[in-house]
């Protein structure tokens, strides 16, 4: 694992738990809705599925409910570490630039209005940071 990939997963964590949050709406509204007949498949006699048609819809509810919740429990565990690993570096510039591109996941040009640098000056001290994070 990089030291991009590793100060990235705060905020890839958190985009998890977004998408998971966008899915449950979506299987919750499909087990809400009454599915129509279906004329255009080719029927084929077998067994009959004795489970409802929404069945299938908030068992994957409930699975990715689960996951939510335990993303949410390791959120702060993961925004811990890495505030430990920025917190380590001597230069105080650095681990700024750090927790503004990587926890508050900002642009470079908001890190850089905020920091009262330029862009490049910026981008510099996040290169050298990276080179100086040890994980």
């Amino acid at each position: 694992m990089t030291v991009k990939e590793y100060l990235s997963r705060y905020h890839k964590t958190k985009q998890k738990i977004e998408l998971l949050k966008q899915q449950v709406e979506e299987y919750m509204r499909l087990a809400n809705s009454i599915p129509g007949i279906n004329f255009d498949t080719i029927r084929v006699d077998g067994t009959k599925s004795l489970k409802a048609p929404f069945e299938k819809w908030i068992q994957k509810t409930l699975d990715n409910e689960l996951l939510i919740k335990e993303l949410e429990r390791k959120i702060p565990i993961i925004k811990g570490e890495i505030i430990t690993v920025i917190e380590v570096l001597e230069n105080k510039h650095y681990g700024m630039v750090l927790l503004h591109r990587y926890i508050d996941w900002m642009t470079w040009s908001e890190i850089s209005n905020k920091l009262y640098c330029s862009v490049s000056t910026i981008k510099r001290w996040h290169k050298n940071a990276l080179n100086l994070v040890i994980i």
